[in-house]
């Protein structure tokens, strides 16, 4: 088995934790998508970087940052950082 430096439940609950922290409502699922992309990012022993998956996360449809009024650049951006820094 492969030796990987953050699971894909990790990765689901930082999402959610993101979503929460940034006091956003999510709709659908959002969380799990943004989870599958992310999760095919993980190497063996690193977290590719941010520009390796952010035109896949920007690709998303959904409503998600219409309603909260966010912008994905910032949500994304918080969000990877978060995650970087759970596997260092």
């Amino acid at each position: 088995m492969e030796n990987r430096c953050i699971s894909r439940t990790d990765i689901l609950q930082s999402t959610l934790f993101h979503i929460q922290v940034k006091q956003c409502q999510y709709i659908d699922d959002f969380p799990e998508v943004v989870t599958t992309i992310i999760d095919s990012a993980v190497g063996k022993r690193k977290l590719k970087g941010y520009e390796t998956v952010k035109r896949r996360l920007y690709r998303i449809r959904t409503n998600f940052f219409k309603i909260n009024q966010i912008k994905k650049k910032d949500f994304f951006e918080g969000l990877y950082e978060r995650l970087q820094n759970k596997t260092r």
